[in-house]
């Protein structure tokens, strides 16, 4: 059964008329000395009244089950959409575009439609199994970047890239604040502020919380949703920020990979740039191409395995911010007996921004294939087995890894490009016989307080869930 909603965007409360209707009321009882004239007017209003509410009620969309799936667009969401009631206000955050285009919510029973654009919010309820009213909002406040200085028109714009510490960063502004050191973080889906930041004038108006779930418990954090940041010459008006109160890394905050979803951007580590194009470049043709698919929120490829014997494939999470090669997580390394099949030469331990560890054994893999290119003899981080994650198979390729290819992602359409640069024969590290490897992505892991921010749903006291 498909329902199609005609409500536009939502402006004022719909409640504006009940509140204009009430206060029409008491003038009326004030001013008037007869009763049956108010009587005959109440008759007359209520009328009214009735077919105002009707106009204002919000779209329906039924379901007995509480996972509901989302097409934004020609694009399904990035991870599931799950009901509950208790949330006072759950908001979508669309995918970012320019363009108009129709998101669908789909129930196993029900779907519904929104023809939406850019800068507008669209509310409507969705009815759990008839009794749980889950009122829900599709916004599309958050956009992608404008062009200015350099950088008229539709021509690209570079952002010159460094690498500190085994993560991939560049430089910004926020709010007119000074120059800031960012991490560029593709295993990041919003952007933080850590506390030099604001050592360096950045001035944030917190109007919201985050729930961060770490493994030691709940934490609180401040959310800054209307804040603009600079980047080269990229502009971005309206960008939410997290603020965490623990200064986690030798950077000033963290700009997750959503602030380009709308856009193409390359990576060139030859030149050490991040370029941003409008179009796929014509020179893309000189590049290996793969999926872009999404595990959860993230970007992820398709890489393969091999042990020397056999070959396995998953997906794997593009982290820019990950230290090391490659993490794999302990579902993924037991369907494929990594522990027992490969050779081990030392331990680890995968640590975050919060209090959560993932203990692991270095493992040397014979053979890993990325977009139909082998690299040989990778010194991969395997999850050791505990009872605590029932995450689905599947890992993060870290920057050990990502820095021999330049790469274009094209996310609008989710294709990847790859083309082997000038560091892709180089000897792989191997960090000593017990490493700390520095990651930053949880999603795969079953490990929270790292920094995978699932957010934008307001619960009663306005709380965000961060996983």
């Amino acid at each position: 059964m498909r329902q199609t909603s005609d409500f536009g965007p939502i402006g004022p409360s719909p409640f504006m008329g009940f509140i204009s209707m009430q206060n029409f009321f008491y003038r009326l009882k004030y001013y008037s000395s007869s009763w049956i004239f108010l009587c005959v007017v109440i008759c007359t209003v209520c009328g009214g009244v009735s077919s105002s509410c009707a106009q204002n009620e919000l779209p329906v969309l039924k379901a007995n089950s509480p996972n509901v799936q989302i097409l934004d667009g020609d694009n399904p969401s990035r991870g599931d959409w799950v009901l509950d009631p208790s949330i006072e206000l759950d908001i979508y955050q669309a995918i970012r575009s320019e363009k108009k285009r129709t998101v669908v919510f789909k129930s196993d029973v029900d779907s519904i439609s929104f023809d939406v654009e850019p800068g507008r919010n669209y509310d409507f309820v969705i009815m759990l199994e008839g009794k749980g009213a889950c009122k829900t909002r599709i916004s599309t406040m958050v956009q992608g970047f404008e062009r200015f200085g350099k950088s008229p028109g539709a021509e690209p714009v570079s952002i010159p890239i460094s690498i500190k510490h085994g993560k991939l960063h560049l430089r910004g502004k926020v709010n007119g604040s000074q120059t800031l050191d960012f991490i560029f973080d593709t295993g990041a889906e919003t952007c933080a502020i850590y506390p030099s930041a604001k050592k360096k004038g950045v001035d944030l108006t917190f109007d919201d919380m985050v729930l961060n779930q770490g493994s030691g418990g709940a934490t609180l954090r401040q959310l800054s949703r209307e804040n603009q940041l600079e980047i080269a010459d990229a502009r971005w008006r309206h960008e939410p920020f997290i603020y965490i109160e623990k200064q986690a890394d030798v950077a000033d905050g963290i700009i997750g990979y959503t602030v380009f979803e709308d856009r193409i951007i390359e990576i060139d580590y030859d030149r050490m740039l991040l370029v941003v194009h409008d179009a796929v470049p014509s020179y893309s043709e000189r590049y290996s191409t793969t999926q872009l698919a999404f595990s959860g929120p993230l970007p992820a490829v398709e890489v393969v395995m091999g042990n020397g014997k056999e070959t396995f494939r998953g997906p794997f999470i593009l982290d820019t911010a990950g230290t090391a090669c490659m993490l794999v997580n302990q579902a993924f390394a037991a369907n494929h007996n990594m522990h027992s099949t490969l050779r081990k030469v030392g331990t680890g331990v995968a640590r975050g921004v919060g209090n959560g560890a993932i203990q692991n054994n270095l493992l040397i893999l014979p053979s890993l294939e990325i977009a139909g290119h082998a690299l040989r003899d990778v010194p991969i981080h395997v999850e050791v087995p505990s009872d605590s994650n029932k995450a689905t198979p599947g890992g993060v390729l870290c920057m050990d890894t990502l820095v021999r290819f330049n790469t274009i992602l094209d996310f609008p359409s989710r294709i990847a490009y790859f083309k082997p640069n000038k560091r892709f024969g180089e000897p792989f590290p191997i960090r000593g016989s017990r490493s700390t490897l520095v990651i930053l992505v949880a999603a795969l892991f079953g490990m929270t307080g790292l920094i995978v921010f699932v957010w934008y749903r307001s619960r009663r006291k306005r709380l965000h869930k961060v996983t």
